[in-house]
């Protein structure tokens, strides 16, 4: 049988090399001179048939094989030879069976030994007779009892198994979504800096076109030659991140400053401490939470001054972008999707910090907090 209850093609061979066994040990001409000794013999010789042909996890046709093997067979073990087989297989294969529960086995290998006692004394045999088949019962008791605890061991393991799976088929899924969340966030950073900054210094061109500052106008759109330049760099160096074994914050931080003041934003920065991290998801994590928030200063409130300050608060990295509060709707304040914040929060979570963003007395204020170690 399998740890199931199922049974094998070698499971039902050798059920059939059992039934044969004990037919050709029983079968005589005495035998069918006792009628009733005969039916209960032929009995257990169904019941084994029954055993042999049950179908696969039919715990009922296997309880009626049992049964009829249990009282043919203990009633005639006197009588029989391959009665006495017949006994000592059923208690075992009863106290073994996995699919049932253990009261069950117990039951049926109770009343055979009961019924095998019920064959001694109406037979008139001798007490060592009967001796002699309880210790057969406890020995096929225990290897029963031994074949259900293996079972269940082996049971146990492949349920583990299976949950191992599960658990590596999750986990990898997982992995999978939050690799996918990481590259939407490194996109969005390039394209959300990059256009935004294109689409100010566009607007900015064409507005001293309309006012015949030619001159000026060819500066804007060379600045935002550049500014694509930098963003395919930009885009490059998002693609191989992670294949990076260093990660300077700190020139990396300066390239995104120096970029927002080319498009033309004014910028105030207070560095009080160095940006060396030792790991490259906290120092990638601010560098984007950064340029995401001069990126959102310059869609929301175009021209205003923002100040960078980055200081050492309680063993952690602080870093605050702040600027002023408009009061009137700027030209690309509707153009996001809301995914920047989304993603700068994720990014600094996933580095063990926390972000807070919001008014605070007349102005729009990025607060990160990262771990030093």
């Amino acid at each position: 049988m399998s740890v199931t209850g199922a049974p094998s093609s070698l499971s039902r061979l050798l059920r059939l090399v059992g039934l044969v066994s004990v037919v050709a040990s029983s079968a005589s001409a005495e035998l069918f001179h006792r009628p009733c000794v005969a039916a209960l013999v032929v009995l257990s010789w169904l019941g084994w048939a029954g055993w042999v042909v049950s179908p696969s996890n039919s715990r009922l046709m296997d309880r009626i094989s049992l049964c009829a093997m249990a009282v043919g067979g203990g009633l005639t073990v006197s009588q029989s030879l391959g009665s006495g087989i017949t006994t000592l297989a059923t208690i075992f294969v009863a106290v073994g069976m996995l699919s049932e529960p253990l009261w069950v086995g117990l039951f049926i290998a109770f009343g055979t030994t009961a019924l095998m006692g019920v064959s001694v004394l109406v037979a008139g045999g001798p007490h060592r007779s009967f001796l002699g088949l309880l210790v057969g019962v406890v020995i096929c008791g225990a290897a029963g009892w031994s074949r259900r605890q293996a079972r269940a061991v082996a049971e146990r393991n492949r349920l583990l198994v299976e949950q191992n799976r599960i658990i590596r088929a999750e986990r990898d899924r997982a992995a999978a979504l939050a690799e996918r969340g990481r590259i939407a966030r490194d996109i969005h950073d390039v394209l959300a800096h990059t256009l935004g900054g294109l689409a100010l210094q566009l607007d900015a061109a064409d507005a001293l076109l309309e006012a015949g500052a030619v001159d000026q106008a060819a500066e804007r759109v060379k600045a935002s030659h550049r500014l694509a330049v930098s963003g395919l760099a930009d885009a490059r160096r998002v693609v191989g991140a992670l294949r990076s074994d260093r990660f300077d914050a700190a020139a990396e931080l300066r390239r995104v400053v120096d970029e927002h003041r080319a498009a033309g934003g004014r910028l105030a920065e207070r560095l009080d401490v160095s940006l060396s991290l030792p790991d490259e998801q906290p120092a990638l994590a601010l560098t984007r939470a950064v340029q995401e928030a001069l990126t959102n200063a310059r869609k929301h409130a175009p021209g205003q001054p923002v100040t960078l300050t980055v200081r050492e608060s309680g063993g952690r990295l602080e870093a605050l972008v702040s600027n002023p509060l408009v009061t009137r709707p700027a030209p690309l304040g509707d153009s996001g999707s809301g995914a920047g914040l989304l993603g700068m929060r994720e990014r600094i979570e996933a580095a063990g910090g926390s972000l807070a963003v919001g008014k605070d007395d007349g102005r729009w204020t990025v607060r990160i907090l990262l771990p030093r170690k």
